[in-house]
């Protein structure tokens, strides 16, 4: 693992940049050791408190939950030094014990623990009421108000256990069919990078959708469904089962539609989720003329699917410490406050941006713990796109290192409809910045088209996911099964609305459904993408009207982290989601945003 000591990182491709883990733990064997520690004060809490919850007092539960919210932050951290480790070489069969030592200690908490949940979701609403109000539980009263959603839906704890030991059965088992096809399958393909026919995962196709030379994206979609299509039964019957059993569960705990699940873990009432898709729905047509727009730009008659994503210009090169300037630019103007936390992560090494042999790829910032400082993973490659997924990363960051300043434990964190707006908040604060200081005009017209193209594929598609999914359920709840040509159908004619006539469909397109795997691992997952997005671009649009008044109350919100509803910190910044018209703003900055793009 990478120590204090190394060597001052270099400016290409991030060399040298590598996260410290030390302040974190300092090693393999501490991490263990610290973990049967956590393990031990878990069982010490069951056996002190198991049974107890009816007749606490006010005093009594914020005890408890100080107790709870330790052994929870002592699990995060030891958890996430194991993970963080793991990402940066997964090759390490030290880090792969150490990961699966952890996993197995989690659930070994998690069964030790899970009986408090359940006693305090067995209370009558009068006295969990007088529990939550007491005033020494005030920091933790929306953690337990919102667990309390989920009281209709509980079951006894022997039934609860009976379900949690099923699932490897019965759910997990699909996921893994699931994840071993689609992530295992390899087919020949010519790159013509000059080095012949190599294997290509789907990924690796994904990949070229956006390379320069339209004949190879073309044949890399083309090849794509050419090796789906032998899968697709299989892969069908792993969601058709999977929908079957979730409906099942659903009838159940006795929820009122497949959507209320998630709608609940959102903590989104489900009339405010349809009045969002429904006004995403009537503004595809911005959609559609960027897709004309883009069309012209490349000098193609129409659109073809494989030429959605085709690069528009070239940006320039851009090293890690211009990056880290530019970043610091951009946060300094918005916030003093928020660049000095920015600099932290570079300032205390905490981050990993080098890519290398062994490491994940992606980008993702960890919160780690309540008591410890995030920690973000990237893999720098010299690009202008870098230093917004690096802005992206850190606005994930800034919101961490807020909330855990303010909040407990258990409070810090939010859902997914929230999670996305710091992230995608820093994004535009950065990019405004770039869009003045950038010079380049190739980079500029490569900045623009990735913004525009961003938002549609973060608002535009996940609704179109969202819209195939809540008819793949509708089909199954009347007793339909959902084939492949089913699945297919609704697929075709849900992107079909979205694209429109501005962009031709290949027939091959039905099979688009069969290799996303957030179909299989979590039910209406993508919307919350949506939200977080649409909210992202009205709290922007607040800004460019209030100028520097919102930036109190901006971080604010950050340091509220999971303390309130969606709905009730959005207000407090003067977004209300339960408004018909609130997602115009959002639109109206996507409009201007194709129209600087059709300027050039």
């Amino acid at each position: 693992m990478t120590t204090a000591t190394d060597t001052a990182p270099s400016g290409r491709r991030a060399a040298g940049v590598h996260w410290d883990l030390a302040p974190l733990v300092p090693d393999a064997d501490a991490a263990r050791t610290r973990l049967a520690a956590a393990l031990e004060r878990a069982r010490a809490f069951e056996s002190r408190y198991r049974g107890a919850l009816p007749g606490m007092d006010g005093p009594a539960l914020a005890e408890a939950l100080a107790e709870l919210a330790e052994i929870d932050n002592e699990l995060s951290r030891v958890s996430s030094y194991a993970h963080l480790r793991e990402s940066v070489d997964v090759t390490s069969q030290e880090n792969k014990d150490l990961s699966s030592a952890i996993d197995r200690g989690l659930v070994e908490a998690g069964n030790a623990l899970r009986f408090f949940d359940l006693e305090w979701l067995a209370l009558d609403d009068e006295r969990a009421r007088a529990l939550h109000d007491a005033p020494e539980v005030a920091r933790d009263r929306h953690y337990l108000v919102a667990m309390r959603r989920f009281a209709p839906h509980t079951l006894s704890e022997p039934e609860e256990r009976m379900l949690s030991e099923r699932s490897p059965a019965a759910v997990s088992a699909w996921h893994t069919l699931f994840g071993q096809i689609t992530s295992t399958l390899e087919v020949p393909f010519d790159a013509g990078e000059g080095d012949g026919v190599e294997p290509h995962t789907i990924d690796r196709l994904l990949a070229h959708v956006r390379n320069p030379d339209r004949d190879l994206r073309r044949r890399a979609l083309e090849t794509l469904y050419d090796a789906l299509d032998p899968h697709t039964d299989t892969l069908a019957h792993c969601y058709d089962t999977l929908v079957g059993d979730r409906l099942a569960m659903d009838r159940l705990r006795g929820y009122a539609g497949p959507m209320e699940p998630t709608h609940l873990r959102n903590e989104l009432p489900g009339p405010v989720v349809e009045g969002m898709l429904d006004a995403v729905e009537r503004h595809y047509p911005i959609a559609h003329r960027w897709f004309r727009i883009k069309a012209g730009i490349l000098g193609v008659g129409k659109l073809e699917l494989h030429d959605q994503y085709a690069p528009i210009g070239e940006g320039r090169s851009v090293d890690y410490p211009e990056a880290r300037r530019l970043i610091d630019e951009s946060f300094a103007r918005f916030s003093p406050r928020i660049a000095e936390i920015a600099g932290g992560f570079f300032d205390e090494r905490r981050i990993d941006a080098e890519p290398r042999a062994g490491k994940r790829g992606g980008a993702f910032c960890a919160p780690v713990a309540q008591d410890a400082s995030p920690y973000v993973l990237m893999n720098f490659t010299d690009r202008m796109d870098d230093v917004m997924t690096l802005a992206h990363e850190l606005g994930h960051g800034m919101h961490f290192a807020l909330a855990s300043a303010e909040q407990t434990a258990l409070s810090a964190g939010t859902g997914l409809a929230l999670a996305e707006v710091p992230s995608t908040f820093a994004e535009l604060v950065a990019f405004d910045h770039l869009m003045e200081v950038e010079k380049d005009p190739a980079t500029r017209r490569a900045l623009v088209s990735e913004r525009v193209e961003g938002s549609f594929a973060t608002v535009f598609r996940q609704t179109v996911l969202t819209r195939y999914e809540q008819r793949a359920y509708d089909l199954r709840g009347q007793g339909g099964t959902l084939t492949a040509d089913r699945l297919s159908d609704i697929w075709f004619e849900e992107n079909a609305k979205y694209y429109g006539d501005a962009l031709s469909l290949p027939d091959r397109y039905r099979l688009g459904w069969s290799y996303i795997p957030h179909f299989i691992s979590t039910r209406f997952y993508t919307y919350a993408y949506v939200f977080a997005h649409l909210s992202t671009l009205a709290l922007y649009a607040r800004f460019r009207e209030m100028g520097p008044a919102f930036v109190d109350a901006y971080i604010a919100f950050l340091s509220a982290g999971g303390s309130k509803t969606p709905t009730e910190l959005l207000g407090e910044l003067g977004v209300d989601v339960t408004d018909p018209e609130v997602w115009e703003p959002g639109f109206r900055e996507m409009e201007r945003m194709v129209e600087v793009a059709e300027a050039g």
